[in-house]
C-alpha cells in the first residue's frame, strides 16, 4: 500500500526527469522568437491604431451633423 509520501516522492521524481528533459532555446531560436513578437505586436498596433482611426473619424462626422 503506497503512502501519501510515496506519492509525493514520485511526483518530485517524475518532475525531476521531465525538466532535466527541457532544453534552452539556442541564441538565433531566442532572436526568431523575439521578431516575430515584435512584428506581430507592431502589425496588431498598427491595426488597432487604423480602426480607432476610422471609428473616432465616423464618430466626429455622425456627431457634427
Amino acid at each position: 500500500m503506497k503512502t501519501w509520501f510515496d506519492n509525493i516522492r514520485r511526483f518530485f521524481r517524475e518532475v525531476r526527469e521531465e525538466i532535466l528533459k527541457c532544453t534552452r532555446p539556442t541564441r538565433e531560436e531566442l532572436q526568431e522568437s523575439t521578431t516575430v513578437i515584435v512584428v506581430t505586436m507592431a502589425a496588431l498596433g498598427g491595426f488597432i491604431f487604423g480602426c480607432d482611426f476610422l471609428i473616432g473619424r465616423v464618430f466626429s462626422l455622425v456627431v457634427t451633423r
